[in-house]
């Protein structure tokens, strides 16, 4: 259907009006050259094909057109109908909408009288035709507009209703404007017309449970605790409108499996597959730890699983049913993170949530906070968490109220924080008051012992997510493990393992092609892996022991030359060291 057939009875309204002013006989034309309005003897065709080819320019010229003497007119000689025309005038304006032609209005003569009178006034009565089709085409914006604001209504009804979270729109004075089915059955809530009459009140606790802000909400006399995010938005009329998501389940039992979830995933000591020497010195430590208040820093490369020691240093300690929330420093722009640190009050800055918000600290109170990536933190937003560490208390953004915080602060990095505060990018006292416990997770290739063994763990765990077979390891690619210096650590050895999974038979077998595959991939980090061992042997400011050192040249050499005998000879060569030395430093270190 044309957009003109579409405002059929406007369009004939507009047909009617011009006819009248102007006194002579109109008609307009859609797209399809279909008339869908008509005065004089042309009111009784309408919804027919419009005769001749004039309109038929004008949507190909998309300019208006005079024809002072029709049937004379170069436009009407191929016409069937030339010799039977009574026009004695045809004056025709194109209607446009978005730069399109979408329809044409004619206006015809077809007494001398009325040619001449429409000739003297021709240029006032051309305007006067444009500017009725300007009021067409903002008739077809509106319609359009009303089509698309039902259709997003209709796309938005179907996407709350199939939201698996209860849904609320509200208007500023509380009345409920719509529901989705879920929201409905959880307040008790009629649909249909009486939806309209009832009122909510939300009001934010300041309070939150499983990372969500608390609010209590009154309808129908009736008080509910719902945990839930709530959203402001304005609508197409500036009207201020308030979209409230919340979760469908009891919250006293929430409250006390609350505790459960906020677990941390359940991140045990034991879950840490390890068999390395290094992994038990730490583990041990975290045993020792665990118990105490202080703060902890945790270093190490990354990949090497620094969140999940700091989850397991959670469930060990008496915080371990209590929250356990973490940032990612890194991750979130700098002027957002202050706000989602702190939290912040109503009216706090602009496009500030007007019931204000918790931030990560807050939400972590009683349990643990995990600032991940801390070597990433703006160096304005340092002097506050030195404060926090010291008082351990904070004020939201927009407030100067001080709120108590009883927490354990737990921070990790893959960076060298202490040339950062020589480079004036972290501040020193800030440092000293994180690295109060310092714990460094050695990276994998530090522990060639856990190497296999993290393999077959993550073999087993990822056939069963996948359901297929688990990898059939030979001696080929054990070798093809063991040789490589894991620069991505565990993550880069999850990589590997997930790519032989899904290159396998269906019985678990890796092919030629895909061995050399796996060759080339972990070969593609070779020089990036170089430069990170020449970083930790000789430029890292880190001070490592000349065992430690020697051990890595070692294994380089080894990873580079081979580990055959022709290899070890070469090792031995470009090492400056006897054979028989280097085999004993081989079996010392355990290479």
């Amino acid at each position: 259907m044309s957009l003109l057939k579409k405002i059929q009875n406007y369009v004939k309204d507009y047909a009617e009006i011009i006819a009248d002013i102007l006194q002579c006989d109109v008609e307009i034309a859609d797209e399809d050259l279909v008339r869908i309005a008509g005065t004089g003897q042309y009111s009784e065709n309408i919804n027919e094909l419009c005769k001749g080819s004039v309109y038929k320019n004008v949507f190909e010229t998309k300019k208006s057109r005079i024809l002072i003497n029709p049937k004379e007119d170069e436009l009407c000689e191929e016409c069937s109908h030339k010799d039977t025309c009574t026009e004695t005038l045809e004056m025709s304006a194109p209607i446009f909408y978005k730069d399109k032609v979408i329809g044409v209005i004619g206006l015809i003569c077809f007494t001398e009288e009325d040619k001449k009178r429409l000739l003297k006034n021709m240029e006032t009565y051309l305007k006067f035709t444009e500017k009725i089709g300007d009021f067409i085409s903002g008739k077809v914006f509106e319609l359009e507009e009303e089509l698309e604001k039902k259709e997003i209504m209709g796309i938005m009804k179907q996407i709350i209703n199939n939201y698996d979270k209860c849904v609320l729109v509200v208007d500023s004075e509380g009345k409920i404007l719509d529901a989705n089915d879920l929201a409905l059955k959880e307040l008790k809530i009629e649909s249909g017309l009486g939806l309209a009459y009832q009122r909510i009140n939300i009001i934010p606790k300041n309070e939150a449970l499983f990372g969500k802000d608390i609010f209590s909400a009154e309808i129908n006399r009736e008080k509910y605790n719902l945990i839930g995010t709530l959203i402001p938005v304005t609508g197409f009329s500036s009207k201020e409108y308030k979209i409230f998501l919340f979760e469908n389940f009891n919250f006293d039992k929430s409250k006390e499996i609350s505790k459960n979830k906020y677990a941390a995933n359940n991140i045990f000591l034991e879950d840490i597959i390890s068999k390395s020497e290094k992994m038990s010195k730490l583990k041990e430590k975290i045993r020792k730890i665990a118990k105490t208040q202080s703060t902890v820093l945790i270093t190490g490369e990354s990949g090497t699983g620094k969140e999940l020691i700091a989850r397991a240093i959670h469930n060990c300690s008496d915080r371990a049913k209590q929250p356990f929330i973490a940032i990612n420093c890194g991750a979130i722009p700098e002027n957002l993170l202050e706000s989602e640190l702190f939290g912040y009050v109503k009216g706090a800055f602009s496009g500030a949530s007007n019931e204000g918000r918790v931030g990560k600290f807050e939400l972590a109170n009683n349990g643990v906070i995990f600032l991940d990536e801390i070597g990433e933190m703006p160096f304005f937003l340092q002097v506050k968490l030195l404060r926090v560490l010291q008082e351990r208390t904070i004020v939201r953004i927009g407030s100067n109220k001080l709120i108590n915080l009883n927490i354990r602060v737990i921070a990790a990095t893959n960076k060298n924080l202490l040339k950062l505060v020589k480079e004036g990018k972290f501040r020193e006292d800030l440092y000293y008051r994180l690295n109060v416990i310092p714990l460094k997770v050695p990276a994998l290739r530090e522990r060639q012992e856990d190497i296999l063994l993290l393999r077959d763990y993550l073999n087993t765990k990822y056939s069963k997510s996948l359901g297929s077979f688990k990898i059939v390891m030979d001696d080929d690619i054990n070798e093809i493990f063991l040789k490589h210096s894991w620069p991505g650590n565990v993550r880069e050895l999850e990589n590997s393992v997930e790519f032989l999974l899904n290159m396998s038979d269906e019985n678990g077998n890796i092919d030629e092609e895909t061995r050399e595959d796996l060759k080339r991939n972990l070969k593609s980090n070779s020089k990036y892996d170089d430069k990170i061992l020449e970083k930790k042997v000789i430029e890292d400011d880190e001070i490592i022991t000349l065992e430690e050192s020697e051990k890595r040249l070692i294994s380089k050499a080894l990873r580079i030359y081979g580990s055959d005998t022709t290899g070890k000879n070469i090792c031995a060569e470009k090492l400056g060291i006897g054979i028989a030395t280097l085999y004993r430093k081989i079996e010392k270190y355990k290479l």
